[in-house]
């Protein structure tokens, strides 16, 4: 959905080599090297990344909730990043959650 709402999107399989299963800091250097921004379920240990080194090109996170009826869709995601991106807000270099964006 993210591609089909015209974002260039890169998953971790997609990188030679493949990034499946590395760890945090590896997934944000490679993020900052190709400058992309990450967007991750993962809020604390990103959280933790951001606030060592706040020189990135942006952070999204979904939260998730213990009731998946309460999860954020893929179209909600796309929905919030749009919401994001036209609030006129710096992404760059900032920890945004996205699930404040959904309106």
């Amino acid at each position: 959905m993210l591609m089909a709402a015209g974002h260039d999107v890169q998953s971790p399989g997609d990188v030679n080599p493949p990034l499946v299963g590395a760890d945090d800091p590896t997934h944000l250097a490679h993020t900052i090297a190709d400058q992309r921004v990450l967007l991750t379920l993962n809020a604390h240990d990103f959280k933790f990344l951001h606030n060592q080194n706040p020189d990135h090109p942006g952070i999204l996170v979904v939260h998730q909730d213990n009731d998946p009826s309460k999860d954020m869709s893929y179209a909600a995601i796309v929905a919030a990043i749009a919401n994001l991106e036209q609030s006129g807000v710096e992404i760059a270099g900032g920890f945004w959650i996205l699930n404040a964006f959904r309106w």
